[in-house]
């Protein structure tokens, strides 16, 4: 009898030794793939880190291409605004020479100087 409880004892034993060394063993695997992941996922972190950098130097870099286009475009308009209010102040120099000379030209038409033309001939009768 104490040989065949032995036995089962060291039976149950070395089947529980097997389960909690397969249990050992699936949990050193989850351990290793959960370990292999955690690396996996800093490495993308970091990478994503540096691009977020990336697109922040970028978008630094593009605001301060807009102030300066912006900067450019307001001169531009100045210069424009400049531009049509000259051409604007040419026209009316340019109006005021034109309009007196048509108004000295239509004088002229409306009231010849010097003195009426002289009597026009008489129709030739033979």
């Amino acid at each position: 009898k104490q040989k065949d409880f032995c036995i089962e004892e060291l039976n149950t034993n070395e089947r529980e030794t097997e389960l909690k060394n397969r249990d050992k063993e699936e949990t050193q695997a989850k351990i290793d793939t959960l370990t292999n992941e955690i690396e996996t996922l800093t490495n993308e972190i970091d990478t994503l880190k540096a691009e977020i950098q990336s697109l922040q130097t970028n978008l630094k870099r593009a605001g301060e291409d807009r102030e300066q286009e912006n900067k450019d475009f307001q001169e531009t308009v100045a210069d424009q605004r400049a531009t049509v209010k000259l051409l604007e102040k040419t026209l009316d120099v340019l109006k005021g020479f034109y309009n007196k000379k048509h108004k000295g030209a239509s004088l002229a038409q409306e009231d010849p100087a010097g003195p009426p033309p002289p009597p026009g001939f008489k129709s030739y009768k033979k």
